[in-house]
């Protein structure tokens, strides 16, 4: 799994995608990519804002299936 957010002393992450923008934006643990058994990715929503996947928003507490070529967009 691979975690997605914004870095601090206390949180350490995968993916520090405050480097790329506004970092207030972003949660500390914004997002979560994970790969199942049958070789599906999936990314889970863990923060505040949502994160849009070819331009649809995944709200916190939820989770997509991510398809190839996908468009992840955080902080938008």
């Amino acid at each position: 799994q691979i975690t997605l957010g914004r870095a601090t002393k206390d949180n350490q992450i995968d993916v520090d995608l405050a480097l790329e923008g506004p970092a207030w934006k972003i949660s500390r643990k914004q997002g979560v990519i994970k790969l199942k058994n049958n070789g599906d990715f999936f990314i889970a929503n863990e923060g505040r804002r949502p994160i849009y996947i070819d331009g649809r928003p995944v709200l916190g507490g939820n989770k997509w299936k991510l398809n190839n070529n996908s468009v992840v967009e955080v902080g938008a």
